[in-house]
């Protein structure tokens, strides 16, 4: 018997084998249901796998061309794709759909407004989204939209009333975004006017955010850049003491110009007084010190001059860099010594400045609170170059 037992377990396996076989052919494995795909194709998108999910999502679209959210979300992945034309061809076609409710006709609307914007054809935006205003005015999408709109169109006192709208529609827990963008947008605006030369204008746009507490400090900036603008270095070292001290940010951005103003004004019975005050500050800039100094220096009162810095010795920050000003012109008064011939060989590092937008990595020369390629609000941060070795 036991010289037939291999052949029974062979036989045994075969047919267990068969009859699996036979069950997977008569019996298959039940399809996924199309909601639980589409769910999955969101996991992918969130997992950011983005090619996975578009193609899930164009599977489901194919398979079940009367679905609705698939339709949508593939609309949107694609516009996040940067395919904005066939974003705005699926969401259009959604528009047309009779079996959409009313909150679902907001929601594809929002998405071929969004599509519109980035092809900017703002026209068809507009249209889109004034036939939304009844039933999405609560809505920070709209209202972000809505801004988009006017800002790209030009129209940019619409666009500051958008925000400033959009601040008292949305629901409670929203608005602290509206209030701080338009102080920002309000305030970047001010600040190209100032740039551009257009006082009036800017003084018009600090009207319009004047009393908010959270922009006060880049307020008191563009004011005192106004001041600098209108040849009077008084009021603009005044704003910048009482101010600006405790802001470092928008007073190293305020200073280059100050020194600027300072140097070439000769208003020195003015400014002296202030800027000595300034400087006995815990929080004023060694770059302060250095302008005090070459006002010194100015006046012919090179022991003053001398005193001051004394007083600076050891504090951080007091670097040859900072100096380089006064340097350079104590090198002009000696230029027969060792150290003016050495100097003037030398190749100094200077540092430059860009602006780099943290939400899209625009690049601006100068400081900016509102980014016009990716519509963010105070994205904007320093980077630092050296220019040595170049």
């Amino acid at each position: 018997m036991t010289e037939f037992l291999p052949w029974i377990v062979g036989v045994f396996v075969l047919a267990v084998l068969v009859y699996y076989l036979w069950q997977s052919m008569n019996h298959p494995e039940p399809e996924t249901h199309p909601e639980d795909r589409y769910h999955h194709a969101l996991e992918a998108w969130l997992e950011g796998d983005l090619e996975k999910s578009s193609q899930m999502l164009r599977d489901l679209v194919h398979e079940h061309p009367s679905s609705i959210d698939p339709y949508l979300q593939l609309g949107n992945l694609l516009r996040l794709q940067g395919d904005y034309e066939k974003a705005a061809v699926l969401h259009r076609g959604l528009t047309i759909r009779s079996d959409l409710s009313r909150a679902k006709k907001v929601t594809v609307g929002l998405a071929l407004a969004e599509d519109l914007l980035e092809l900017e054809q703002f026209d068809a935006a507009r249209e889109i989204l004034d036939t939304l205003i009844r039933d999405a005015s609560g809505k920070t999408r709209y209202w972000k939209s809505r801004f988009r709109h006017w800002h790209g169109s030009g129209q940019f006192a619409d666009a500051a009333r958008a925000l400033k709208q959009g601040q008292k529609s949305v629901a409670k827990n929203e608005r602290p975004y509206f209030s701080a963008a338009y102080t920002n947008y309000q305030l970047d605006r001010a600040l190209q006017h100032v740039r551009r030369g257009e006082n009036s204008d800017a003084r018009a746009r600090l009207k319009d955010v004047k009393g908010i507490p959270e922009g006060h400090s880049r307020s008191v900036l563009v004011q005192a850049m106004l001041a600098a603008a209108d040849a009077d270095p008084a009021k603009a070292l005044t704003l910048a003491a009482e101010d600006l001290f405790d802001h470092p940010e928008e007073l190293s951005l305020f200073l280059p110009m100050l020194q600027q103003v300072l140097l070439e004004s000769g208003q020195y019975s003015r400014t002296l007084p202030i800027l000595e005050r300034a400087c006995q500050s815990e929080h004023a800039p060694p770059s302060l010190w250095i302008d005090l100094a070459l006002l010194y220096e100015k006046l012919g009162n090179r022991d003053k001059t001398l005193r001051l810095l004394e007083t600076k010795t050891g504090r951080s920050g007091f670097t040859p860099d900072v100096a380089a000003p006064l340097l350079k012109l104590l090198v002009n008064d000696a230029s027969d010594t060792d150290f003016a011939r050495v100097w003037k060989v030398l190749d100094k590092p200077t540092e430059i400045h860009d602006w780099k937008c943290q939400q899209c990595g625009h690049i601006e020369s100068e400081i900016r609170w509102f980014c016009d390629q990716c519509h963010s609000f105070d994205s904007f941060v320093a980077q630092i170059q050296s220019l040595e070795g170049h």
